[in-house]
């Protein structure tokens, strides 16, 4: 990896780790959204495949398998590749889960693998008296209790068949999401009119009535919409991934030959930027008019770094150390910043020893994040790679990922110290990226607070600037930025330039 902090000419760190949130979370979207189209029971094939088509044009391919053993015990299996353009060279994303469950339907375990670039993960859970008990190789063991009226692979694609039935336009069910270990309401509702898709399915395949539903939360935070024909077959399902509609159909043959066209993420997520902003002006005060395609307002969060107006379908953002207003402090948002979660791993021993170690917890807070953030850096001397996203440990272990694992680990030492630390996904500035120039692409970076404000930290780059747009916050779960991923392509930056201050006459005026 280069850690060279140059933002002029060449690709560095600035160039090379930008985006990987966006890569990263689409990576566990993809490993979520196939969990809708599990098997109805009336399914006969032990064996199906699907093809995978971005706007047209292949990028993967899924398989489901269903068996049933001697005792009535039921495995429903599914494996998920989809090939993306990454840096260059062509990066896979594989994911596969397994289901067990007894003949009259108790779940009894399941298995749960994402390779994912430079994270690997393998999970696996057992079920006992509506107890789930979680552990990998990577991990301690979890306990986790799940609702009553939870649903597992295959139960949640019968009830949704169900909805065929008259009388039957929506329902809420709650659903076991493997990749997150957690459990959630999924929304479906039944699209009724003709024109929508579900008349030329009807039309084409033959088969009878087309149930066409459209769901939102569960595994899929965007929304999917889901076509089964007569039999409860899933003939069709389309979701959004990074910028493109990404469609599942039933394939006949060949279904897992070499995709030839992968899909070219970067080109979809980059903004490009209206000026070229010099490495002198990026510590000024900066102002961004964005826009987004369509009547919906861009998605930009204010911090007390960011002031953001939002005016239809635009925003005006001005940047600059103390151009946003104060954030009064939030005892809840506070304690929830400065606790540990499954990426955040501020209670790990390690990391804890680190930060402990590193600077005593008595000096300023400032002091202490700067020399958290050289501990990153000096860190974080391992390869580079778009995909996947891991937890601070692993990154602290591995010294390898981009600006999400610098993100992560940085926080959690952070924490460690007692410090409330927020993570922040937006876009930052890049010369050159990609094959493109003067350019935003998705980045990550961190908040801390002071006792009296929120200020950013940013551990991939070195230093924060008024290049850096903040979109969303979170407390480091990839699922906290899922909204920015759905918006990223629909961006425009129309003007950018610096503001005149009464203490810097000789500013020049936005551009």
């Amino acid at each position: 990896m280069l850690h060279s902090l140059q933002r002029n000419g060449g690709v560095g760190l600035a160039q090379a780790s930008a985006p990987r949130v966006a890569l990263a979370s689409a990576a566990r979207r993809l490993a979520a959204i196939a969990l809708l189209i599990a098997s109805s029971a009336q399914a006969a094939d032990d064996l199906r495949w699907y093809s995978l088509t971005a706007d047209g044009t292949r990028t993967g391919y899924a398989r489901e398998e269903r068996r049933t053993a001697a005792d009535g015990s039921v495995s429903t299996g599914e494996r998920v590749v989809i090939v993306v353009r990454q840096l260059g060279h062509d990066a896979r994303i594989e994911r596969s889960v397994t289901f067990r469950r007894a003949a009259d339907g108790t779940p009894l375990e399941y298995d749960y693998a994402l390779s994912s670039g430079t994270v690997h993960e393998n999970w696996h859970g057992t079920f006992a008296g509506g107890e789930l008990r979680v552990g990998s190789s990577g991990a301690a063991p979890q306990r986790l209790a799940l609702p009553d009226d939870t649903l597992f692979t295959p139960d949640r694609g019968e009830r949704l068949v169900a909805l065929r039935q008259p009388g039957q336009t929506s329902a809420t069910l709650t659903v076991f999401d493997p990749a997150r270990r957690s459990a959630g309401p999924l929304r479906a509702r039944r699209m009724d009119d003709a024109s929508d898709g579900g008349d030329a399915l009807h039309l084409r395949n033959g088969r009878g009535d087309i149930l066409h539903l459209r769901t939102d939360g569960g595994a899929g935070a965007g929304g999917e919409d889901l076509w089964f024909d007569a039999s409860g077959t899933l003939a069709r399902l389309e979701t959004r991934l990074l910028g493109a509609v990404l469609r599942w159909e039933p394939c006949a043959e060949n279904c897992d030959a070499a995709v030839v066209a992968p899909l070219d993420a970067m080109q979809r997520l980059m903004v490009r930027s209206p000026a070229v902003i010099p490495e002198s002006g990026r510590h000024r005060t900066l102002r961004y008019v964005i826009a987004r395609a369509g009547s919906a307002a861009p998605l930009i969060a204010s911090t007390p770094e960011q002031a953001v107006v939002v005016d239809g379908n635009r925003a005006v953002v001005t940047i600059c150390d103390d151009c946003g207003a104060a954030e009064p402090a939030d005892v809840q948002q506070l304690e929830r910043y400065s606790a540990p979660n499954a990426w955040v791993r501020s209670d790990a021993p390690e990391i804890r020893a680190l930060a402990l170690g590193t600077v005593p917890r008595g000096a300023r807070t400032d002091y202490r994040m700067q020399k958290l953030v050289d501990v990153v850096m000096q860190h974080m001397q391992g390869s580079a790679d778009l995909l996947g996203y891991a937890d601070a440990l692993t990154a602290l272990r591995s010294g390898a990922g981009d600006c999400t694992e610098f993100a992560v680990l940085l926080a959690a030492l952070a924490r460690a110290q007692g410090i409330p630390t927020r993570l922040i996904a937006g876009l930052a500035y890049a010369d050159h990226f990609s094959g493109g120039s003067d350019v935003f692409v998705p980045h990550m970076w961190v908040q801390a607070w002071d006792g009296t404000r929120w200020k950013s930290y940013d551990a991939a780059l070195g230093a924060f600037d008024a290049t850096h747009i903040a979109l969303a916050i979170g407390s480091g779960a990839p699922e906290d930025f899922e909204r920015l991923l759905t918006q990223l392509p629909q961006l425009r930056i129309e003007k950018a330039g610096t503001v005149r201050t009464p203490a810097d006459p000789s500013t020049p005026h936005e551009h």
